[in-house]
């Protein structure tokens, strides 16, 4: 009887021992869903091919793509910086005529412009033709005076052709203007001479300033009066196109 009863329990505990393993292999809800996701992801793919290609294209795509931008971004910074102006004019005025003058030049051509400032301004007084003894009349009978400018010209290798504007003082350029060519060698460049006055003209200002600047091509000047700087313009257009600088 007792052996009987031992059989029995064996029996029943093996039995339960493959209960138990048979329900460890059935897989998870979550595994279960997952499975059915992919195969569901599988089965659009294979009803919508076209889409399905899209898909691998967009992720396929190029990463190169993004730096042929960054490079087309950069040409066209070239290309900017290629077509930049290469005209300057470069101006000195005590009174504001020479000024107007400059800037319709400026605005004509397109071209950037530059003041030529004194480091020591020049006062009402220092001007004063009737006075023998102010400092322009003084500077002007020096040979050797240099007033000095201040600021600079940055880049100046970048200009072609440069517009030269300043008054007549006592026959002859500022020595402000002797200081600037000085500064600067303008060897093979163009130089377009223009100034004002009351009436003496160029007074032979260009042939001084191919002296200056021997390495440079001096262009015909152009004289205007001060009481016809506000109405230049015409005379400005004419004088360009003379001299072949329309722009």
């Amino acid at each position: 009887m007792k052996k009987i009863v031992t059989i029995f329990m064996a029996v029943a505990l093996v039995l339960c021992f493959a209960a138990c393993g048979t329900g460890a292999d059935k897989p998870s809800s979550e595994t279960a869903s997952d499975s059915s996701e992919q195969t569901t992801g599988q089965d659009h793919e294979n009803q919508h091919p076209e889409r399905a290609e899209e898909n691998r294209e967009e992720q396929q795509a190029d990463p190169s793509e993004e730096q042929d931008v960054v490079l087309e971004e950069t040409v066209h910074d070239g290309e900017d910086t290629e077509n930049a102006s290469k005209a300057l004019v470069v101006y000195f005025s005590a009174t504001g005529n020479t000024k107007a003058v400059a800037e319709t030049i400026a605005r004509l051509q397109e071209a950037d412009i530059y003041e030529i400032v004194p480091e020591q301004p020049y006062t009402e007084e220092d001007l004063d033709y009737n006075d023998g003894s102010t400092r322009a009349t003084a500077e002007q009978n020096d040979p050797e005076a240099r007033p000095v400018i201040s600021g600079s010209i940055e880049d100046m290798d970048r200009y072609d052709v440069i517009y030269v504007g300043y008054p007549i003082w006592w026959g002859d350029m500022p020595r402000i203007l002797y200081t600037f060519f000085d500064t600067y060698d303008l060897t093979g460049k163009t130089i377009v001479p223009f100034c004002t006055s009351g009436g003496s003209g160029l007074s032979g200002t260009p042939g001084t300033i191919g002296g200056l600047e021997e390495g440079a091509e001096v262009l015909e000047g152009l004289h205007i009066s001060d009481s016809s700087v506000d109405s230049a313009e015409d005379t400005v257009s004419e004088w360009l196109n003379r001299i072949g600088q329309v722009k």
